[in-house]
């Protein structure tokens, strides 16, 4: 056995998020890319291993990666445009309706590289391995480019198919596709078609469904008043509801769907730091407290950091009277192995467990400024210390399939400086050139609401996928916005993804048209008059 091959993690304290919760001081044996196995007795491994390398983690505390189950990465170039911005008044901005049509057109597929690339080993300096990822609508070519972004950072990534250049991509690859999910559009998308269109797509790709349901309360009317039942019931009723099928957001659920997804069983994803930030609701925290239901947590927008999430979450309950908190123990599960069961990665990642990948996060738990640790903690001491104690900034370590990718707190597979230059051409290219159009001067809070008002101008979501108007023959009806398909590279060596190929012209998307009238409530500000059913 070559001694790089085989590794010995020392001395740590681990929780492993595995079904019995194991918690404690451990050493972990790990061949290749998986762990071997678990034990308290280093004598023991170094005496059968005794070539095996030992990586010493005293003073350390090892979790599963984390599993952020949905996010939307382009948002950390968008999201100095959105901070602060009530989420029906994003549209009115002309500079942000500009930067998100940029990322449509096909010649943005540099600009998507660099954002996928940053965003990526954002995730990986956060200490997250493994991601649902909900991408704009953008062209094959630059589709491509996202998955190379991806691709290049080794994070593990399962990503939401919204149009036809990417069905058709992932369709046409050969063995080795990217792991992907199909979504269903918004809800003010829904049609007997659409859905229809979504269903056939995914069963011939033979990956689950992904709907964002339920995130502000004028959408679950929008479809009360075009379907006459609830969104839940929506769902149900067109087949898509189903226990792969991934529910986003779910803000405004009542208590009788709540036990509809508990019934399926279904799996929801809640971020409910981003639904503060964006001033659209809480999730339904309380139904799902009180049910069996298998929750996970996506950071969503203009944020990667999971550690923020679970504090919020930890807290929460403190600012909502008769919220049931969840133990530090279960929030760790929902960001780690919970996610991983969401995304169809369960059997491989998200605990630690003999037969799975070594995906780990390492925290350093060596500081004047942190509580010291018994040397006997359990796993819920430990996720408490986690929760309570520690964040990002304590991440040393990050391990990907058996491999460290991020080293004393540092990106070992690309210079950090490369990748911050490449981006901040990006950014300076969307946000220091002038706007083709004068733009409206909206300020934050009720100003903005009020100059929204007198525009008469329809507030709706900032991307949209148009419908074609005539379907290919032999495809879906309708559903997916369709373009042409330029020739791409293939390597099928690895991962079905030439990462030197190069990255062909494709047809120019259409431009995204406002609609007239201004939601009701968007005066409303988080936690104001909000129904926390």
């Amino acid at each position: 056995m070559a001694k790089d091959s085989l590794k010995i993690i020392a001395n740590a304290f681990v929780i492993t998020c595995d079904p019995g919760n194991r918690g404690g001081r451990y050493n972990l044996l790990v061949r290749d890319d998986r762990i071997i196995e678990i034990s308290d007795s280093l004598d023991l491994f170094t005496s059968l291993h005794p070539y095996a390398t030992v990586i010493d983690a005293s003073g350390k505390l090892i979790i599963p990666g984390f599993v952020n189950a949905h996010v939307h990465s382009e948002s950390i170039l968008l999201r100095e445009r959105t901070e602060a911005l009530h989420f029906e008044l994003w549209r009115p901005d002309i500079r942000l309706n500009e930067c998100s049509r940029r990322l449509l057109d096909p010649a943005s597929h540099d600009d998507i590289l660099s954002i996928y690339l940053t965003a990526y080993f954002s995730h990986l300096k956060s200490g997250t391995t493994l991601v649902g990822e909900y991408g704009p609508p953008v062209n094959e070519r630059s589709f491509i480019a996202q998955l190379q972004g991806v691709d290049r950072t080794d994070v593990k990534s399962v990503v939401a198919l919204q149009n036809w250049d990417q069905i058709r991509y992932i369709r046409d690859l050969a063995a080795g596709r990217p792991r992907s999910m199909v979504s269903v559009g918004t809800e003010e998308e829904y049609t007997v078609y659409s859905f229809d269109n979504a269903i056939k797509a995914a069963k011939e790709l033979e990956v689950p469904l992904v709907a964002q349901i339920a995130e502000q309360r004028d959408s679950v009317e929008v479809v009360k008043r075009n379907f006459q039942k609830s969104v839940l019931s929506v769902l149900s009723s067109f087949q898509v509801l189903q226990p792969a099928t991934l529910l986003v957001h779910c803000n405004h659920l009542t208590e009788q769907e709540v036990e509809t997804i508990e019934r399926i069983p279904a799996t929801p994803v809640v971020c409910a730091r981003s639904a503060m930030r964006k001033q659209t609701g809480y999730p339904s925290l309380r139904h799902f407290a009180s049910r069996n239901i298998r929750l996970c947590i996506g950071t969503d927008w203009g944020n990667v950091d999971m550690m923020k999430e679970l504090q919020f979450l930890d807290e929460l309950p403190l600012l909502i009277s008769g919220l049931r908190g969840f133990s530090a123990l279960e929030l760790l599960r929902m960001a780690t192995i919970n996610g991983a069961f969401a995304l169809g990665r369960a059997m491989e990642t998200g605990s630690i467990e003999a037969g799975k990948k070594a995906d780990l996060t390492f925290f350093a738990m060596r500081d004047v400024r942190l509580p010291p640790m018994t040397p006997y903690a359990t796993s819920h001491e430990l996720a408490n210390y986690l929760i309570r104690n520690l964040s990002t900034n304590d991440i040393t370590d990050v391990m990907i399939d058996g491999e460290f990718y991020i080293s004393k707190g540092g990106i070992v597979t690309m210079l950090e400086d490369d990748i911050i230059e490449g981006f901040r051409k990006t950014w300076e290219k969307s946000f220091l050139v002038a706007p083709a159009v004068k733009p409206i001067r909206f300020s934050v809070g009720h100003q903005a609401a009020e100059a929204a008002a007198q525009s008469k101008t329809k507030i709706i979501p900032f991307v949209s996928t148009p419908r074609p108007a005539v379907p290919s023959p032999g495809e879906f009806e309708e559903g997916f916005k369709a373009t042409e398909k330029p020739p791409v590279a293939v390597d099928d060596s690895k991962k079905s993804i030439n990462l030197e190929a190069p990255l062909l012209p494709n047809a120019s998307m259409e431009k995204l048209n406002p609609k007239p009238k201004l939601s009701k409530d968007v005066k409303r500000v988080f936690g104001e008059d909000e129904d926390f059913s």
